[in-house]
């Protein structure tokens, strides 16, 4: 047999364990992935380590990945999302360097989906189930250390109290902090300028105190902080993907996208249009970031020694606050920022921001952000006026009456097309 012949049948090898495995998942019940489930979750884990074991190369996991994907059948997200868990492991089992990882996010009305299936219908056990993530990706990367830290981002409910009481009963302290918005803001620490209450903070305000926080902990010498979701739509286990980047191709940052190729997206509800609208807007005001399509997914990357930079003075403590942060790294260097293609499946049975529909106020924040760093252009400012304008009645209608020529576009069409205007949106 030759080496050819041997490389296909291992391949065909790979596919084969796959799908005896996905047909496992199917057997569970369901008929997609679903990273809530513990059966789920250990299946995955079962997967990688077979592939891994298999002892196939980056390369290989790769053409897999190519082939899978050519299918174009989100059915398959499961072994896509188990290929690209093994890359990520792979990849942290070749730190030579010692190197620190951080990972924020923060919670707010997360009361219910902290908590265990059992004990609520929305319960996702997201802490426990992302601490888990973490400990199997980097269980055999000694050069590698990470701490995970949660910020309560004034939550009524207390969900950083009830995230306290896992670390305790877990005895996580080792691996987890909570930390709590009103400290800072009482303590009038520099990340949360600006802020009077936990009210003006709508996850912004917490994430970018929860960077600064590991900067003041673990210094800035080998050491990257990602920012992530609390939900479970993005599998930690795929953190290295970020941090490849960003150590070996001199990026400032990775972000994680849902709109490259590569990417394996399972999305509920209908806010596609919106989304779509939201980008062409925004991508009028900011062409310093018009390679980057997905400025939304919770899932980013940033070198340490940048963030004390890319977190001083900032406008936006909300929603926004992503776009405000790329577009700060992008101004200390031109195509600073990597996009890393994920698999990412939606969770919306108890979302904090569905219902809110943040994307007026979050584009007003960009007319902001448009206004105090770049100079502007005639059209440009167009529509900067056009959406200061805007209030929510009227933002609505245009919701309702998208122009074809967006709805009719992929997002990533929008870096070279500018043919809608703001007379076209017929107000």
């Amino acid at each position: 047999m030759d080496k050819t012949e041997w490389c296909r049948r291992r391949f065909d090898r790979m596919l084969i364990y796959m799908k005896v495995m996905y047909d496992k998942l199917l057997k569970s019940g369901v008929k997609e992935i679903d990273l809530t489930n513990d059966k789920h979750g250990e299946l995955i884990v079962e997967t990688v380590h077979s592939i891994l074991k298999e002892g196939y190369t980056l390369e290989q996991i790769e053409k897999t990945e190519r082939e899978l994907l050519a299918k174009k059948d989100n059915s398959l997200i499961f072994p896509l999302l188990s290929l690209k868990i093994a890359k990520s492991k792979m990849l942290a089992r070749q730190t030579a360097a010692p190197l620190h990882i951080s990972i924020v996010f923060a919670v707010y009305k997360e009361h219910n989906r902290i908590k265990r299936a059992s004990e609520h219908p929305h319960g996702e056990d997201f802490l426990r189930k992302k601490v888990r993530q973490l400990q199997f990706l980097f269980e055999d990367s000694p050069n590698i250390t990470w701490e995970m830290i949660i910020v309560d981002d004034g939550c009524p409910e207390k969900s950083g109290a009830i995230a306290q009481e896992i670390v305790r009963s877990e005895q996580l302290q080792d691996k987890v902090r909570v930390l709590f918005l009103a400290d800072a803001i009482r303590q009038k620490l520099p990340p949360v300028q600006g802020l009077q209450s936990t009210a003006g903070s709508q996850k912004g305000g917490s994430v970018v105190y929860g960077m600064w926080d590991a900067v003041q902990k673990h210094g800035t010498q080998n050491h990257i902080v990602i920012f992530t979701d609390a939900d479970l739509s993005t599998h930690l286990g795929q953190t290295m993907l970020l941090v490849d980047p960003i150590l070996h191709q001199n990026k400032l940052a990775a972000i994680g996208s849902r709109r490259e190729r590569e990417s394996v997206v399972i999305k509920k509800g209908s806010r596609n249009n919106r989304g779509k609208l939201f980008i062409y807007l925004w991508k009028r005001l900011l062409p310093n970031l018009d390679y980057i399509v997905d400025t939304q997914c919770g899932f980013k990357g940033f070198r340490a020694d940048i963030i004390p930079v890319i977190t001083k003075d900032m406008i936006e403590k909300k929603f926004a606050f992503d776009i405000e942060l790329l577009l700060k790294t992008e101004l200390i260097r031109k195509n600073a920022i990597a996009k890393v293609p994920v698999a990412w499946i939606d969770s919306e049975a108890a979302s904090t921001t569905t219902d809110l529909q943040p994307y007026l106020p979050m584009l007003q924040s960009i007319v902001e952000m448009y206004r105090k760093y770049l100079q502007g252009t005639p059209g440009a400012n167009e529509f900067a006026d056009f959406i200061e304008s805007l209030n929510q009645a009227s933002f609505d209608q245009i919701l309702h009456n998208i122009p074809r020529e967006i709805a009719n576009r992929e997002p990533y069409e929008f870096s070279g097309f500018d043919g809608v205007k703001v007379r076209d949106f017929g107000l």
